[in-house]
């Protein structure tokens, strides 16, 4: 009996990782989800919600945006812009992801749309959404 219950928890052990894997990687909090999320929020001119996915200095670099564009944001909501999340790459620490994706605007076809990447961060066990200002120039 011993012998069986040495051979059981190595299997209940792999499934029990295996369980918490795909339960977490279906979670709504994934590097995709919060990049999607991120990125409609901003398209969106709904800034005060982005900040929300972004870590603190992202944060404030959205605030200064949300003030440059404050009398843009309607023509933002108007417009219809379809994030389609391309792929996603996390560091071998675990701590850090890269997200590949477009951006494509009503009149565009995806080919027409470069690809673009975000990076996030592990913060306090969530993801979050980080640019610096030296990326954002390039971006721009």
């Amino acid at each position: 009996m011993n012998t069986s219950v040495k051979r059981r928890n190595p299997l209940m052990l792999f499934v029990a990782l295996l369980s918490m894997t795909l339960l977490v990687s279906c979670s709504g909090n994934g590097p995709e989800s919060v990049a999607e999320k991120f990125l409609e929020l901003t398209n969106k001119g709904d800034f005060k919600n982005a900040k929300k996915y972004c870590d603190e200095s992202t944060a404030a670099l959205i605030g200064m945006a949300e003030k440059m564009a404050k009398d843009k944001v309607e023509d933002m909501k108007e417009k219809d812009v379809k994030i389609e999340i391309l792929s996603s790459e996390i560091s071998e620490e675990g701590d850090k992801a890269k997200v590949t994706y477009k951006s494509i605007e009503e009149g565009q076809t995806a080919e027409d749309s470069p690809e673009k990447q975000l990076d996030l961060v592990m913060v306090d066990g969530d993801w979050k959404v980080t640019i610096d200002k030296e990326n954002l120039k390039k971006e721009n």
